[in-house]
């Protein structure tokens, strides 16, 4: 992400940052997607497109009633820690119609949280989506949708917890081709449009334009190779930056190469990792800022290049338990903190045992490192950062002893340490997960 300050944050003391911001002259980054602390139940689902594709003509609906318990809901640190019993009921819709070969789907979910005795918290949330999965041919493959996602938004980077709905109308397209020899290709292409509803997180508000063209070869013997590339364009349109030729809006322009391979072994071992070359550009290169003594001089934003990494690796020893495990290391522009972008480094362990034919028990660590760059103050947010560090532990159990209902319980304790030490949190959290389904889809 990137912001204006960032320039101003560097050379003038502290005490002259609220007069930079009153100025006008802030600039924060903008996400669009929660963490993984389990303290939002997100739409969402990270991929192309949140809204699931209901395949033949099938129908759908179920109901969500989500509880958690959270010993520090507003990710205060030490001494400031709030609690908080939230409930959310949802309720999710969806129904297919095919054509021809040309899968047409709808969807969507309602629902609203409830914080109990805290009630200025309480939100609405809601979703809508709509496309087709077509096809052309025995060998071409795609989908074309659009939806729209608007909930409360809370982040494991986010300093404290705010009653802040963001909405993210989202339109993409992604192709697919395979040869009979193995050889495939295709690419996706996706634009968000992300609005926020509190005034001080207007800044925050960010159109992005993502391409991401690839090539794949594999086969049973070899494996899967993969290349590919993604191309990203972000730009907050609330947050213009002064220049040398005047005011422009303010963004950041990334790109990630990729060169992957996944193979399985056996019945057992699946393996797969891939390197990358990471390009993040600010955009504008150069800004207008304010030395020491007051003096508008010419501040240039420092680009990023390097390299990052993919590893994963998943075992079953039996039918019963599994084990995963990945790490990565790359650069991101969509963190809601202060920093033009941030380089992230973590690793996850994941383990899951069948207990019985109904009964799946989890348990699970992560960590993540995150590096600062560009930083600069927003709302909220008075100090700079550098670089933090967040855990967590986890562990779950599910039972579903029919495809009608599932009920799932999930503990889980998640921790910040933070470079200045104002963003450290910790916190603990209970979650009771009750499901029913109707349909066929």
């Amino acid at each position: 992400m990137t912001r204006m300050i960032f320039g101003f944050a560097r050379l003038l003391p502290v005490h002259a940052i609220p007069l930079a911001i009153a100025a006008g002259t802030i600039a924060a980054p903008a996400v669009a997607a929660p963490g993984n602390a389990a303290d939002n139940q997100v739409i969402s689902s990270g991929g192309l497109l949140a809204t699931p594709i209901a395949r033949g003509r099938n129908w759908k609906v179920a109901l969500n009633v989500n509880t958690l318990a959270d010993s520090n809901f507003r990710t205060r640190p030490a001494g400031e820690e709030e609690s908080a019993l939230r409930i959310t009921p949802t309720i999710e819709a969806g129904a297919g119609l095919p054509i021809g070969r040309q899968q047409f789907y709808i969807g969507g979910t309602i629902g609203r949280d409830y914080f109990i005795n805290k009630s200025f918290f309480n939100r609405n949330r809601w979703s809508a989506g709509t496309g087709v999965a077509w096809r052309l041919g025995s060998r071409c493959n795609g989908i074309i949708g659009a939806e729209t996602l608007r909930q409360l938004v809370q982040v494991d980077e986010q300093a404290e917890f705010t009653a802040n709905v963001q909405t993210t109308n989202t339109v993409a397209a992604s192709a697919n081709c395979q040869t009979a020899a193995g050889l495939g290709f295709g690419g996706s292409v996706r634009h968000d449009n992300a609005s926020n509803d509190t005034p001080n997180r207007a800044a925050f508000d960010y159109r992005s334009t993502t391409y991401a063209p690839r090539i794949t070869y594999g086969n049973g013997a070899l494996g899967q190779f993969s290349l590919g590339a993604s191309f990203g364009i972000v730009r907050y349109s609330a947050r213009p930056v002064p220049t040398p030729s005047g005011f422009v809006v303010d963004g950041i322009d990334s790109l990630n190469g990729r060169f992957g391979y996944s193979r399985t072994l056996g019945s057992r071992l699946q393996v797969s990792a891939g390197v990358s070359y990471l390009k993040t550009t600010p955009k504008p290169a150069v800004i207008l800022g304010l030395d020491a003594t007051g003096q508008i001089i010419a501040v240039p934003r420092e680009p990023f290049s390097g390299t990052g990494y993919d590893v994963s690796l998943g075992y079953r020893p039996s039918t019963r338990l599994s084990i995963n495990v990945s790490g990565d290391r790359g650069v991101s522009t969509g963190l809601n903190v202060g920093a033009l972008f941030t380089i992230r480094q973590g690793w996850s362990v994941d383990v899951r045992y069948k207990i019985g034919p109904s009964i799946d028990f989890g348990i699970g660590a992560a960590r993540r490192t995150n590096q600062y760059k560009g930083s600069f103050v927003t709302p909220g947010e008075a100090q700079l950062r550098i670089n933090d560090r967040f855990e967590r532990v986890f562990a779950e159990l599910d039972y579903s002893p029919v495809s009608l209902y599932s009920i799932g319980v999930e503990v889980a304790h998640q921790r910040r340490k933070s470079n200045p030490s104002t963003f450290d949190f910790r916190g603990t959290t209970a979650l009771l997960r009750l499901r029913v389904k109707l349909g066929r889809g």
